[in-house]
């Protein structure tokens, strides 16, 4: 995927799978990304609009496809904050109800309220640290990538990757427990 000479225009069937396979997340990363459904499901057809016309080499492993969404809707994503910088905040947006909240069946009318209040918790901490302790948590614990995956993703080492991270969910927790 680095030699731009080995991508090749996705088919539509190529195009369905990768959708298939990686929609559902990539979705979640952007919501968790952009703070807001409408903004994730842009960023969504931006996503896989960007891996439609690029291509990708056909020859490329799994694990390196799914690096290269992931990639692609990081990508997305930015570009759609630089588009839109200057309007509303995530409070404001939350405020006026442009984020809904998941639907999920739950038995209990408690634990909705405290799932409820635990993930504006979540989102309130996520809006407070640096981009990249949120870049690097979301394609983590969102996009399911590994330690080495992120690190390449932000130009770092493990290591590093494995601080910033133990950072990020230091203050999460400490805003949860709040």
């Amino acid at each position: 995927m680095t030699d731009r000479t080995e991508a090749q225009p996705l088919t539509h069937e190529t195009l369905a799978r990768l959708y298939a396979l990686h929609g559902d997340r990539v979705f979640g990363y952007c919501v968790r990304m952009l703070g807001c459904e409408h903004d994730a499901a842009d960023a969504l057809q931006d996503t896989f609009a960007n891996l439609a016309r690029r291509g990708v080499d056909p020859h490329c492993d799994d694990a390196r496809l799914r690096f290269y969404v992931f990639a692609a809707a990081r990508n997305a994503c930015f570009d759609l904050q630089r588009r839109r910088r200057g309007d509303a905040s995530l409070d404001a947006l939350r405020e006026a109800g442009a984020v809904p909240e998941p639907v999920e069946p739950r038995a209990q009318p408690e634990q909705a309220v405290i799932d409820a209040a635990t993930r504006d918790a979540v989102y309130r901490a996520l809006a407070t640290v640096s981009e990249r302790q949120r870049t690097a948590w979301v394609l983590r614990e969102i996009g399911d990538l590994t330690y080495d995956e992120v690190a390449h993703h932000l130009g770092m080492n493990a290591n590093s990757v494995a601080q910033l991270l133990h950072r990020t969910r230091r203050t999460l927790r400490g805003a949860v427990a709040a």
